[in-house]
């Protein structure tokens, strides 16, 4: 009987114990869960007040120092390598010789014409194109009078790479638009169209 009262209290005190030891966990847990949405809202504010905090000057200088930045990539030289020989060709150069290799047998009228610059620009152009023997001038079938231009074979190699090379120098930008969610592409794409708008409103204006 004495031994049956013994266990009885020491469930009893075994119970009491495991309810202290629940209470003391969940109350640890509440602060731990308290003291994770107290991060994240405070996570929250410091993002909304980083928002908040962006000057509309600052905005513009960073939009001009981006397309200054774009320009600068697309006056930089491309390097070729054609069975071992490199050739260094300038933007001008490369729209020159990828319109040779759409439109073979094209004048330098044409050319001009279709690159949107002057007969004088477009003459230095192929010129530098002749000298590193990329391009070959030939005379016209239609008028004997006039010089049409063709793709060496080098040139044709440089031609069919035109479009890769491109991709591969702006790969980091086109990896950034790619991580962008389809809203996000819409949202840029409506505020670009808005600022284009203004831009050429600008324009008309002076």
């Amino acid at each position: 009987m004495k031994k049956e009262k013994k266990i009885k209290k020491l469930d009893v005190k075994e119970t009491k114990d495991s309810k202290k030891e629940t209470k003391k966990k969940s109350a640890a847990d509440e602060k731990k869960e308290g003291s994770v949405l107290k991060k994240e809202k405070s996570a929250v504010q410091n993002l909304e007040q980083a928002d908040s905090a962006i000057d509309l000057s600052d905005l513009k200088k960073l939009m001009i120092d981006s397309a200054l930045l774009y320009q600068d990539i697309l006056v930089l030289p491309q390097t070729f390598t054609v069975n071992e020989t490199s050739y260094s060709l300038y933007p001008s150069e490369l729209k020159a010789l990828d319109m040779i290799g759409r439109f073979s047998g094209i004048n330098l009228t044409q050319l001009a014409g279709k690159l949107g610059i002057s007969k004088s620009a477009i003459s230095k152009c192929s010129s530098k194109l002749l000298e590193k023997e990329l391009i070959a001038k030939e005379k016209s079938p239609v008028n004997v009078r006039e010089v049409v231009f063709t793709l060496t074979a080098h040139g044709q190699v440089i031609f069919n790479q035109l479009e890769a090379v491109h991709d591969n120098l702006f790969e980091p930008l086109n990896t950034a638009l790619n991580g962008l969610s389809t809203q996000e592409i819409n949202d840029l794409h409506r505020i670009f169209l808005t600022i284009s708008a203004s831009l050429v409103e600008i324009i008309d204006r002076v």
